[in-house]
């Protein structure tokens, strides 16, 4: 057996490679990537969060996530207002043609995932995000 196929850090990354890249694709029209798409995913769940909130739940660097919530202002997917409680910081939300991004590419985003993971029947599928869930639960919240 070869080392590559011994390591799952690899051979999770290069799925995650696999599906970044087909994804992509869907997302070259609206000017953004992946990850992009994922902070304007957990704005959605968590309106009038700070970058640092999001920064900290998607570990994200700080500088790095400056730079996405630069762009995803500038492009109008959200909108920095200040912070009543912190007048340093500011909560972001997202506008309507935020939500129209996300609603637009998720459909798109669920059938690259099944694409990628086609090899996989539908009980392994649910099994492989279960076990996911739990790993990242137990990095996230030491559950």
């Amino acid at each position: 057996m070869e080392k590559w196929n011994q390591s799952y850090g690899f051979l999770l990354g290069k799925v995650v490679q696999q599906m970044e890249t087909n994804f992509a694709e869907g997302l070259a029209p609206y000017g953004i990537n992946a990850r992009q798409y994922g902070v304007l995913l957990f704005i959605e769940g968590n309106p009038y969060s700070s970058q640092k909130d999001i920064s900290e739940n998607l570990q994200i660097d700080r500088t790095t996530m400056v730079s996405h919530i630069d762009h995803l202002e500038n492009s109008g997917f959200v909108e920095r207002t200040r912070n009543p409680n912190d007048r340093r910081s500011y909560s972001l939300l997202l506008t309507s043609k935020g939500n129209d991004v996300l609603e637009s590419r998720w459909e798109f985003l669920i059938n690259t995932e099944l694409e990628v993971l086609a090899p996989l029947s539908h009980q392994e599928r649910k099994l492989l995000k279960d076990l996911l869930v739990r790993i990242w639960s137990t990095l996230q919240y030491g559950r």
